[in-house]
């Protein structure tokens, strides 16, 4: 049994990186093999793992899942064995940048709840916001009673969660539950900026019975010149939905430039200026959604789209409920909508990651306005190391 996901690129124009786990039963033991891992990354996306951390990831995931009474104990190492190849995206030799390893730290365990998911449907949640992404604003204050004063700011940003069996993926959350928000009037205070937008993007958590969370859009308003760094990822590829729910939506990002220009940036990007007036859209990419769309209650479809949190476009595409704008439910156009598309679409698939690679890469200018990634390539061999 296997199962595949992506990290979109590594921000030196490769990518993606595909990674592959492979499970096998031998008697009481398993194996889980990483051979087909992508290669060592050029860029900073390496992860570097622990085949022990391995281990851990996979005992206490089965534990959960199995029977959440039993207390986690490390009982379940010496029945786990972990082949990990060197040269290999999980595995780099010296040197290798590690920096941007969090999108990996996060990918690890979309693979897992793929894998282990899928003889087992009913336990899957959708892939959601499975990283932790980076930004950065630094410069010096360029006049006042601060002139000269260096400042910079690092901050992490929130997406939308996966539709899980017991429910909705929350909107413009942490994959981390420690993590938490930093105020809006934090930010302004300590740093040179406003916080012009925070706020949920409609229609970018994948519908299901059970919605993917929303991504959410930062604006910020730069009131000093400086640089900006951006470690983020799912640009390319989609949060995938399972049991019939959607993809969600990718990230983006893009500076509204005082001038009115609008320059789009790729995922992964630092040293890049900013000056007064200009404004960072930073928009973070939703959770899949979970379970058959079709069967989510209508009325609370409505009650979204009267919410913001889903356009009646959106409804009517992605749920089949008819409303006005504002929420109002036409229960019967609803009904023959539902009975329409049902009738017209095939059996509903396990895993929806939306087109295939191929269809994304061909799409990818047009689509994102950044150009297709470069196949990844063994960095040592291309070196002759």
């Amino acid at each position: 049994m296997e199962f595949s996901d992506f990290i979109c690129d590594d921000g030196c124009g490769y990518g993606p990186y595909e990674l592959t786990i492979k499970l096998t039963r031998n008697g009481e033991k398993i194996q889980l093999d990483f051979s087909e891992a992508a290669p060592q990354a050029v860029g900073p996306v390496n992860y570097f793992i622990n085949e022990n951390l391995v281990r851990m990831f996979f005992g206490i995931y089965v534990i959960t899942v199995a029977d959440p009474q039993i207390l986690w104990n490390d009982g379940f190492y010496p029945l786990i064995d972990v082949t990990i190849p060197e040269d290999s995206f999980w595995k780099p030799r010296f040197p290798a940048a590690l920096n941007g390893r969090n999108h990996g730290i996060g990918r690890v365990f979309d693979l897992f709840g793929g894998l282990l998911g899928k003889n087992n449907p009913e336990i899957l949640n959708a892939a959601g916001f499975s990283s932790s992404p980076h930004f950065m604003y630094s410069g010096h204050y360029d006049g006042g009673p601060r002139d000269g004063e260096w400042f910079q700011l690092y901050s992490i940003g929130f997406g939308g969660i996966p539709g899980r069996p017991m429910g909705d993926g929350p909107d413009g959350h942490s994959l981390w539950p420690s993590f938490v928000n930093i105020s809006c009037e934090y930010l302004e205070s300590y740093y040179p900026l406003r916080v012009e937008r925070w706020e949920t993007i409609s229609d970018t958590g994948g519908a299901g019975l059970h919605r993917g969370g929303n991504g959410v859009d930062v604006a910020y308003h730069f009131e000093e010149p400086g640089t900006i760094a951006i470690h983020d990822d799912r640009w390319l590829t989609y949060p995938w939905g399972v049991n019939g729910g959607k993809p969600g939506a990718r990230g983006r990002k893009w500076i509204q430039r005082a001038s009115g220009e609008v320059e789009v940036l790729p995922s992964k990007i630092h040293d890049v200026p900013v000056g007064r007036g200009d404004v960072l859209h930073f928009v973070t990419w939703g959770g899949g959604g979970w379970g058959d769309p079709l069967e989510r209650d209508a009325e609370l479809v409505a009650l979204e789209v009267s919410r913001k949190l889903v356009s009646a476009a959106g409804a009517r595409a992605g749920y089949g409920v008819v409303c006005s704008d504002d929420g109002v439910f036409d229960a019967v156009a609803t009904t023959a909508l539902r009975d329409e598309i049902r009738s017209g679409r095939g059996e509903l698939a396990v895993f929806d990651k939306g087109p295939e690679i191929a269809e994304i890469l061909a799409n990818c200018e047009a689509e994102t306005g950044l150009q297709p990634p470069r196949p990844p390539v063994n960095v040592r061999k291309a070196v002759g190391a």
